[in-house]
């Protein structure tokens, strides 16, 4: 049984509503303030005498308890995309997305405005079935409002770091979500200094070679949510910069990739992005523009040269060869003030370098002063004859994933 109450002190007259769920009635009355209990008291009572029911069972001081549904989908990369140095899509020689780049668990947080937990609900989707998921929908919480709240989604939150000499590291989000117990204090300072951390030149944030390997993802939003049923569509962020290498031999060599280099790569991001978008963006239509955002390096520290060395990776002559892996690294912001400039007078912050035949070749990311999380680097590297020389050149193109939501199967 409901109740609810409305009052209008317009013209000196109150309204009250009634529900009574179970007979399905309402009585709208108008009186005067004057005598409004006189008539609402013998309402009252007949209406319980009738119903058999106490029609102040559902009354909570916090407020009213409706029904939230939740539904979160992570980023895709937009299809059609080409590079500007040849008319193909990455796609198309890297593979389709990989489980790693999807949900596998995820965990919602629901936090009142007073900062008190109301809701940790963690699911794994790949533990017993291997499924992973684009989008989840419809997952439902009984909540209270009228309230604004903050709504965390965490997921892959086990994805473990690389061993090292068959050594475990531990997990790459360093953090128990299981100790946020609902009813206590939501730790929102610890969690928005919550860091991810890579250790040697050579790890990446995820090992493609374990299935369960998934990137980490993370994003809070801010949810109104009225004194009534809601829904709201949400999404997460990669906690990543994804590279993929694509290499135009047109010469007529047969060439050997022995190793290759980023420079400047992080070790260290924020698990929860800390970002700015402009005003008007839209993430859901692919409509969005990032103004800033925030890194832990302080005064570009901990950043470093990623190296990646490859035992047979043979790029024959004539062909268009790409790495059959991308490469995942956490975001950056370095700022290289005393280094080359582009045309236009800009700092050249990040360079790069492959090794070919034991001949090591080196160029600045054109155009590329920033690397935010979630965006694609795809690397196009061409080669042809100069003479007896090999004449290399280099584009690069920055995606963002756009926002597309498919139907995963699940949730309905």
């Amino acid at each position: 049984m409901r109740y609810q109450q409305a009052f209008d002190n317009s013209r000196h007259r109150g309204r009250v509503l009634l529900h009574v769920g179970a007979a399905d009635q309402i009585a709208d009355i108008y009186v005067n303030q004057k005598h409004l209990f006189r008539h609402i008291i013998p309402l009252i009572v007949a209406m319980v005498g009738v119903t058999g029911c106490n029609i102040w069972s559902d009354y909570d001081p916090n407020g009213i308890l409706s029904e939230l549904s939740i539904s979160v989908s992570v980023s895709d990369m937009p299809g059609g995309v080409s590079t500007k140095a040849l008319n193909i899509n990455p796609d198309d020689y890297v593979g389709a997305m990989h489980d790693g780049e999807k949900i596998q668990t995820l965990r919602i947080l629901i936090v009142r405005k007073d900062g008190t937990i109301e809701h940790n609900r963690y699911m794994d989707f790949y533990g017993a079935i291997q499924r992973s998921y684009l989008s989840v929908h419809d997952i439902r919480f009984k909540v209270y409002g009228p309230e604004e709240k903050k709504v965390y989604l965490f997921v892959n939150e086990n994805t473990e770091k690389s061993p090292i000499d068959g050594i475990s590291q531990g997990k790459l989000v360093d953090y128990d979500f299981d100790t946020l117990v609902p009813g206590s204090e939501f730790p929102t300072e610890t969690l928005s200094e919550l860091l991810i951390t890579l250790n040697s030149r050579s790890e990446e944030v995820i090992d493609q070679e374990v299935p369960s390997s998934a990137l980490p993802m993370s994003e809070c939003h801010t949810v109104v949510m009225p004194a009534k049923d809601h829904h709201v569509d949400l999404y997460v962020t990669r906690a990543a910069t994804k590279f993929t290498y694509i290499f135009n031999n047109e010469s007529n060599v047969d060439l050997n990739l022995d190793q290759l280099t980023i420079s400047k790569a992080s070790r260290k991001e924020y698990y929860i992005p800390q970002v700015e978008y402009s005003e008007g963006s839209d993430p859901f239509n692919n409509n969005y523009t990032l103004d800033s955002y925030n890194v832990p390096n302080i005064d570009n520290n901990e950043y470093y040269e990623f190296v990646k060395s490859f035992a047979s990776q043979s790029i024959p002559a004539a062909t268009v060869t790409a790495l059959s892996q991308s490469i995942y690294l956490l975001e950056g912001k370095y700022t290289d003030a005393d280094g080359e400039k582009d045309s236009s007078g800009n700092p050249l912050n990040y360079s790069m370098s492959v090794t070919l035949n034991g001949t090591k070749y080196s160029s600045y990311f054109p155009d590329v002063k920033q690397l935010p999380r979630n965006t694609h680097v795809v690397v196009v590297v061409s080669f042809s004859n100069y003479g007896t020389q090999l004449e290399v050149d280099w584009t690069v193109d920055v995606f963002p994933y756009g926002e597309f939501w498919l139907e995963p199967g699940f949730g309905k």
